[in-house]
Parts: C-alpha cells; structure tokens; sequence
C-alpha cells in the first residue's frame, strides 16, 4: 500500500480514549495518509509514542505528529496543524469519528478525477440532512433559500447550513455542495486561504466550518460523495452543557459569516437572521429539555443579539483571508 500524499490534522483536548479509536478507524481504511497531526491541547499532551502500538505492523506506517497548541480552540489547534503540515492535501478530521471502509478512498478519488474540485467532505450516517415539510420549506423560503429544489450542503439565506444527504438522489446535481464541516473533510492544499480557519473564531468555533467552506467555494467546487461516510460519535464535553455560552455564540457566530463571509449585511438580512434566532429558540421547546433550557437560552440569545448591534459594525473592518 502506498500512502496518499495527504496531511491528517486532528484537534483534540481531553479525549484520548476516543482519539485512538478514531485513530484505529483511520489506519484500517484501504487507503492511508503519509502524514496524521495530532494537535493535543490537554493539560498532558498525547506523545507520538502513545500511539505506537496503533502503528506496529504498518507497512508504510504515516508519518505521526503530536503538537502542543498556543492556545485551545478548535480553529487555533487546526491553523497550527496546518502551519506543520507538509502534504499538498489537507484532511482536517474530529477526534470522535469512525470511518466506514473506503471513506479517505471516496474523498481522495473524487479529488483525483476533478480538478476543478477544491475540497469533498464525507457524509454523518447519524447527523444528514431530511427534506423539510412543505410549510417549513415555505418559511425557509421567506428567509432567502430556494424556494424549489434540494436544499442539502447548501448555505443558504442568512447562513442557514444544511447538511448532505445520505441518498445521492436527494443530492444536488453532481453531489456538489456549498458548505462542508469539519468532521472528516479533504482540501487541495492551494485551495485552502491563509491561515485557514479565521482568527476570529474562539473555543467551541461554532461556524468556523462554513466560513472555510464558503471561502474555498468562491473560486473551487465543493462536493460530499455520498460513499464516502462516517459516523460521529459527539462525545459529551462541559462546552456543550453551557447553553447560555453556547447559544450567544450561535446568535454572533451566525450573524458573522452571513456579513462577513456570506456578504449579506442590511436590515433585511438582519431581520431575517433575527427571526431564524429565536424560531429556532421556539422549536426547542417542543421538549420539556428545551423548556428546562430556556431561562440560559434566551439569556444568551439577548446577550448575542446585543453583542451584534454593539460590535458588529467592525466586522466590516475584519481583514480578509490571504494566500501564504
């Protein structure tokens, strides 16, 4: 077997149970990456040496990396896993996946057979995307999506992400998407803006994702081979559990890349990503968790929206990614 020319970058923090397993998953598929990044931001980072046993019997074994980051944060860990990378294709991976045979090979073919293609990303058997309902496609559509057609890996309206689909048949022609998350996806080096994941995305980074995505998409195609699949085991962490942190970062977050990425800043659009905010805040009370939730959601919700009328004039400013 030789090894695909392919730099592996995993953030990880806490978990290193789970990242060997993830590991495992990774070093039994059909095909390898010459080189797996381990970016550790645990108090007692993972040496290269606590994964030997994962290697013993390889032939050829990648090349294994673990760093220490500057600082925590998926963005961060995953821009210095970047700076260490030395393959012209870059697979930026979560630490609690398990892959089903043939995932890297799918992602890696579509790549090979399309060079116009500048990234493909697998797709979650647990997490993906079901069609909506005729009433919330018309709401949807109020908001600035498509009014007909599959809506599955679009981005749409004020910075709507839909995930892929399962079944290639509800997929947009050619499986082609226009935003992927981070979970197990491959880009072409080139394609990739320095540095890849905006500085401005903090800790959890919720939305860091689309905005590398809607970035590389200006100027590649972007596509989620419905082979090419994993599931995400989203392994409990404190961050998930802090409902009000968690929902002002999804008001600020949201609203950044419909503006700053997306480009889609006035009234109307804030209007429309204000009623996406608290809809989604009202679905949530559809169990008695959501209604236990509900004091800490909307607090954070009104915190966020303050946040966006207080600062988010000076996202106009924010500087632009670059090339290296």
């Amino acid at each position: 077997m030789s090894l695909l020319p392919v730099s592996t970058i995993i953030p990880t923090l806490g978990r290193a149970g789970r990242l060997r397993r993830t590991l495992a998953s990774l070093l039994a598929q059909s095909v390898r990456p010459a080189e797996i990044i381990i970016v550790d931001a645990s108090p007692v980072p993972a040496e290269a040496t606590d994964f030997a046993g994962l290697m013993a019997g390889l032939s050829p074994a990648p090349r294994l990396v673990c760093l220490h980051p500057t600082a925590q944060g998926a963005a961060v860990q995953r821009n210095e896993g970047f700076a260490a990378a030395t393959q012209p294709f870059i697979l930026f991976a979560d630490d609690d996946i398990d892959l089903e045979p043939g995932c890297l090979a799918a992602l890696w073919q579509a790549l090979r057979d399309d060079p116009q293609l500048g990234g493909c990303g697998a797709v979650i058997t647990n997490q993906h995307y079901s069609p909506p309902g005729r009433i919330l496609r018309q709401f949807y559509s109020l908001l600035g999506c498509p009014r007909a057609g599959s809506l599955a890996g679009r981005c749409c309206g004020p910075a709507m992400n839909f995930l892929p689909a399962l079944d290639a048949a509800a997929m947009p022609p050619g499986q082609t998407v226009e935003w992927m998350n981070l979970c197990f996806t491959l880009y072409r080096r080139e394609a990739l803006p320095w540095p890849p994941l905006l500085s401005y995305f903090h800790g959890y980074s919720l939305m860091e994702d689309a905005a590398l995505a809607l970035e590389v998409g200006r100027n590649w195609r972007l596509a989620a081979p419905t082979q090419a699949r994993l599931y995400h085991d989203s392994t409990p962490a404190s961050y998930k559990d802090r409902v009000y942190a968690r929902e002002k970062m999804e008001v600020v977050n949201h609203w950044f890349v419909m503006r700053r990425v997306m480009g889609r800043d006035g009234l109307g659009w804030d209007l429309r990503q204000f009623t996406l905010q608290f809809f989604m805040l009202a679905i949530s009370l559809r169990s008695r968790a959501g209604w236990i939730r509900f004091p800490a959601a909307l607090a954070g919700k009104v915190t966020g929206l303050a946040t966006v009328l207080l600062h988010g004039h000076r996202w106009r400013g924010y500087p632009p990614a670059t090339k290296p």
